[in-house]
């Protein structure tokens, strides 16, 4: 934290003609300032992290099968539900013939017609009771 009134103890030095303590004092609130603003920058990333991870806790939804994420009104998925479970990540499933297959963990699942990502998100008994957590740091 910046202490300000060594702002003021610095022009008080360069007024009275010490001007190495008062460069030396400069020097000092400069790393201070420095500091400052490295922390804030860091500060603001782990808000925007906080920010991420609420938004995907508010708007994710597993209907059985997947997850699927709603972003205003489009419904993006389907997710891999094994690596979501499993390490917190959101992986899309591809489509292949009948089934959807996750390229990252290799897991495949039938998809029913119903449930093709091509189609507009339907209401329905989607979100999980249960809380999930999701994990900032690993």
């Amino acid at each position: 934290m910046l202490d300000f009134y060594l702002f003021k103890q610095v022009h008080e030095l360069y007024e009275t003609g010490q001007i190495d303590e008062a460069r030396s004092l400069l020097s000092d609130l400069q790393d201070k300032f420095i500091e400052t603003c490295d922390e804030n920058a860091l500060l603001k990333t782990q808000i925007q992290e906080f920010e991420d991870v609420l938004f995907i806790a508010k708007n994710l939804e597993y209907d059985g099968f997947s997850y699927w994420l709603k972003t205003g009104t489009v419904r993006q998925g389907p997710f891999c539900r094994r690596c979501f479970d499993k390490d917190g990540l959101l992986i899309r499933l591809n489509e292949d013939e009948a089934k959807w297959k996750c390229l990252t963990c290799g897991s495949q699942y039938d998809h029913p017609v119903d449930m093709r990502p091509d189609l507009p998100a339907e209401p329905g008994p989607a979100k999980s009771e249960q809380g999930k957590v999701i994990h900032l740091y690993k």
